[in-house]
Formats: structure tokens, sequence, C-alpha cells
């Protein structure tokens, strides 16, 4: 609910700073943001899941998931509560979203050169560089898994707070899109 109040403030102040002559009157570009920002939600819950259970311990390796690309876990235990499977989801949404926000960000520009918004050319950059930095921090936080001590924050507990803020960031990034993509008033 933290997530939501803080869309709906960056919403309201989105309201203030965005001239209307800025705006893409454009629903394909709007559904795709709003797809991708879904998914993205999706997303967020698995993050959360793998946090509370500290599923990256119980993987701690990458491109594989302990030498396995499908854990054996997938048909016989629950994706919500097993660590593998929780792992195994989050991974795959992340190559979803990645590939989402690469579609969304060409989207995004053709979108604005149509419009001529000068705006969305420059905003659609931060999911793009966004995506990128959230990739290569939840590769780098699930291989520094193996370094947790309990009881101290140390490398991995840095890494895995800097991978939760930028999906934050990644989401507010997103909600321009959605804000600048509303449809016409007429």
């Amino acid at each position: 609910s933290a997530l939501i109040l803080l869309c709906y403030t960056f919403w309201f102040a989105l309201s203030l700073l965005i001239p209307d002559g800025q705006l893409v009157h454009n629903i394909r570009f709007r559904s795709l943001t709003i797809i991708t920002i879904a998914v993205l939600g999706i997303q967020l819950v698995y993050g959360a899941f793998m946090a509370g259970m500290k599923a990256a311990m119980r993987a701690p390796t990458w491109p594989d998931i302990n030498g396995m690309y499908f854990p054996d876990t997938l048909a016989t235990d629950s994706w919500v509560n097993h660590p593998l499977n929780i792992h195994f989801v989050h991974r795959m949404l992340a190559y979803i979203l990645f590939t989402l926000v690469m579609f969304w960000f060409v989207a995004a520009r053709k979108a604005a050169i149509q419009f001529r918004s000068a705006y969305l050319k420059k905003v659609a950059w931060w999911p793009f560089g966004l995506v990128w930095l959230q990739v290569l921090l939840g590769i780098i936080t699930v291989l520094s898994a193996p370094s947790i001590v309990f009881g101290k924050f140390g490398t991995f507990e840095m890494l895995a707070e800097l991978h939760q803020l930028v999906a934050m960031f990644l989401l507010m990034s997103l909600m321009v899109g959605v804000y600048m993509a509303r449809p016409s008033k007429s």
C-alpha cells in the first residue's frame, strides 16, 4: 500500500509538472505501459517473497538455479511458498519485464516523435536505464548471497536494498509513461 500511495502522490506531482502539450494520446502505447506496470507489480510481489524467504541463499548461482534452469520442485511444490520456485518465477518475470521495457522504450521513442513530445523522448531513457541496472543488481545480489552473515548488514544486504530501491524508481519511471499516454480530454 505504501507503493500505491507513492504512485498516487507522484501522479499528482506529474499533473503539476508536465504540460498538456507534452502528452501523447496513443492507446497502444498506454496499453503497453499498463501491461508493463502490471508485470512489474507481480514482480514486486515475488521480490517481496524472495526477501521474506531469503530465497537468494537457496540458489546463489546465475544464470542457472543450482545447476538447473528449471528446478525439480516446479511441478511438485508451491509457487508462492517454496524458495526455489519463488526464485525461478522472480527470474523469469525479470526476463519478461526486461523484454517488455525494451519494447516499451521503442514504443515511447516512436510516440515521442509522432506527438512531438520532447519530454517523453527524454524520460523514455529512465525505464531503459533502470531496467538494465535492475537486472545487473539482481544478478550481483544473488551471486553475493553466500556472503550473508546473519545479524550483520553487509554487502548482500546493501545490494538487496539497492535492488528494491531501483525497483521503486523503475515503477515511478513507468508511471510517467502511463501519465503521459492519458486519453485526451475531448
